[in-house]
């Protein structure tokens, strides 16, 4: 697209300098005075040709005391008149550029010195004297200016000491923070000292229970042989079997970042009815009793047995804790071709929060014996394998079932 001929000049006139504007100037004056003086000579040539046509008396235009050859005093005449034409033409260029000069050169001053004072506004500048300059319009720029300049001043100092107290503020903040940190890491390093000899201390007091609730345990056994059992024997029975699943519990919160717990094919509905066996006294002792419902077919699945274990034990232990006196707890194991579910159902207050209820420490009951240990373990365990938990509670019945993959969580 073409840049039209305004455009043109408007640009080439914005990029004009104060010397280029003098010297047009100057061109622009001495091109119309010659045009001027061109002119009167021609008027006066005119009048010269139109005279000698109409035959004028050459006495009347020039004196007869002139010395000059009668045929030579009209052309003197005219070289005369172009002279003094000319000399006058000469001498008012001179006057009117001598004149542009001098108002030029005081508006290059005053300008110089506004430019002199911009260059060093970003320091201190010196203010411009309003008597250095010759043109009011220049004075009332110059008073706008130097309050300009004063202003910036005044702001750039006050921002030099702010940023001199942030900085000081800064290194103080720092100097604090690094204080702060150092004793940060020595309350982490005293507090990983008393956690790690926390975990010591509870592989030990897990190692050492295990011998004495095996003694007991095995004793039991062999007084009910003896002996015969009676209902002293099933409480001291019970009671060991809820430390049994407890103590199993801590072994497997304390090793399971330690040990890697290998996969075997396993029946579950058979696994289910062995720890339904183990806890039966423990639901009898607390007046309740369970209902199995056995799979028609073998239930395998690709699981760890200790972390089965966990999840089955957790939801026995916590149904016989929370199902009402003198009810049933249901137990069942179904398979179907791709998966294995295994449900827990019984009467017992409605869960109010069933997401909380997998959280740590976490209990609805707050009487109930326990840590709110159990359910955030069999929580973490499914997630790792991939098990599906579905749990539906009302004022009529709370169901957990969990939906295992037979493959396993490959």
């Amino acid at each position: 697209m073409g840049i039209s001929m305004g455009d043109w000049f408007s640009r080439r006139w914005s990029q004009l300098s104060l010397n280029q504007v003098n010297f047009y100037t100057i061109v622009f004056i001495l091109f119309f005075t010659v045009i001027f003086a061109s002119l009167l000579i021609y008027d006066e040539y005119k009048d010269f040709l139109k005279m000698a046509q109409n035959g004028v008396e050459i006495t009347q235009i020039i004196p007869l005391s002139s010395s000059l050859p009668y045929q030579n005093l009209p052309k003197t005449r005219l070289i005369k008149v172009m002279v003094e034409i000319a000399t006058l033409a000469l001498i008012l260029f001179g006057f009117i550029v001598g004149l542009s000069k001098i108002v030029n050169s005081m508006i290059a001053r005053d300008m110089e010195r506004f430019l002199k004072f911009f260059e060093s506004a970003h320091e201190k500048a010196d203010p411009i004297l309003l008597d250095e300059l010759y043109f009011n319009e220049f004075k009332k720029m110059a008073g706008y200016a130097n309050e300009m300049g004063s202003t910036i001043y005044e702001q750039k100092e006050s921002l030099r000491a702010l940023n001199a107290s942030l900085e000081e503020r800064v290194k103080q903040k720092t100097k604090a923070l690094q204080m702060k940190n150092e004793a940060l890491e020595e309350e982490q390093k005293f507090s990983q000292g008393l956690l790690e000899s926390h975990k010591q201390f509870i592989r030990y007091a897990i190692h050492e229970t295990h011998t004495p609730l095996s003694v007991i345990m095995a004793n039991i056994e062999l007084f009910a042989m003896n002996e015969g059992r009676n209902r002293y024997l099933a409480k001291i029975e019970a009671a060991v079997k809820n430390v049994f699943s407890i103590y199993d519990d801590l072994s497997y919160l304390v090793k399971k970042d330690q040990i890697e717990y290998p996969k075997k094919e396993m029946d579950l509905g058979e696994y289910v009815e062995k720890r339904i066996e183990f806890f039966d006294e423990v639901a009898h002792f607390s007046n309740l009793s369970f209902e199995y419902e056995k799979p028609e077919f073998p239930a395998w699945v690709v699981f760890n047995e200790t972390k089965l274990q966990r999840v089955i034990d957790n939801n026995l232990t916590n149904a016989i804790k929370y199902t009402k006196s003198g009810e049933k707890i249901r137990v069942g194991v179904s398979s179907s071709i791709e998966e294995c579910h295994f449900w827990v159902q019984s009467r017992s207050q409605k869960i109010h929060d069933v997401e909380k209820i997998f959280q740590a420490y976490y209990r609805e009951r707050k009487k109930t014996d326990g840590f709110g240990l159990g359910l955030s373990l069999v929580k973490s365990i499914c997630d790792e394998e991939g098990v599906k938990i579905l749990i539906d509670s009302n004022v009529e019945h709370t169901r957990f079932e969990y939906l295992f993959n037979k493959k396993g969580n490959i």
